[in-house]
């Protein structure tokens, strides 16, 4: 009967090795903000995908948003646990014209990497004034290395 119990064991646990194959997952994001800083002055923000893993980061770029006087007043939140989430910050080009947004379709965590598919949206309006479409999210921390799509 030990012997039985011992090889009815031994068939459990190695039926399992081998077996640890990684599933993507999508990750669920928080949205910090989004929109359009206008006019002037933000030219200081480059066009482009940003991973922000610390506050003193997180800070200089809240300065630099701030420019338009009062845009992160509409964010759901600035104070980031940095231990255990990073903010993902996308940027569009300077626009001529408002109307366009740019957004996070999805975050993918695969077994060696974090895919985040971002997609500039909308054809633009017929008005002139000069727009940098943006959104910030809050995803929760990993070492993997993020690539954008």
């Amino acid at each position: 009967m030990k012997k039985l119990i011992l090889c009815l064991f031994s068939i459990v646990v190695f039926s399992n090795c081998g077996n640890d194959e990684f599933i993507p997952r999508e990750i669920n994001f928080e949205i910090i903000g989004s929109g359009d800083l206008y006019g002037d002055g933000f030219e200081d923000i480059l066009p482009g995908n940003y991973v922000i893993t610390n506050e003193s980061t997180w800070n200089i770029l809240l300065n630099k948003i701030d420019i338009n006087p009062n845009t992160t007043d509409s964010f759901t939140t600035t104070n980031i646990d940095f231990d255990n989430h990073q903010i993902i910050a996308v940027f569009d080009e300077i626009r001529p014209n408002p109307g366009r947004t740019i957004g996070i379709h999805e975050i993918i965590e695969n077994q060696n990497s974090i895919d985040i598919s971002v997609l500039p949206l909308g054809p633009g309006g017929a008005l002139n004034v000069i727009t940098q479409p943006f959104q910030i999210v809050k995803i929760p921390l990993s070492s993997k290395p993020i690539f954008f799509q």
